[in-house]
């Protein structure tokens, strides 16, 4: 399997800090499909930032959460008069 270079801190963002992107650590091997998935959906977003995106863009809402979590009540409530 094809494996590919991922910076942890993005080579532009050490290129703004003056730090060189090559720090040991700094550099993962991933697989070229993992690495390209990556940049897909969170750019040069360092892993908390990616946290962050995802928290804030692919979970429930407040409301989508208290739905849920109303909805599982119900299921429990049914499953207990078996």
């Amino acid at each position: 399997m094809a494996k590919d270079s991922h910076h942890v801190i993005p080579r532009v963002r050490c290129r703004e800090l003056g730090i060189p992107p090559n720090f040991p650590g700094n550099v993962r091997k991933f697989s070229v499909s993992k690495h390209r998935a990556w940049h897909t959906l969170f750019g040069t977003a360092l892993p908390e930032e990616a946290i962050e995106i995802i928290r804030n863009e692919w979970s429930l809402t407040e409301e989508g959460e208290q739905s849920l979590q109303k909805l599982l009540g119900n299921v429990s409530l049914l499953r207990r008069k078996k």
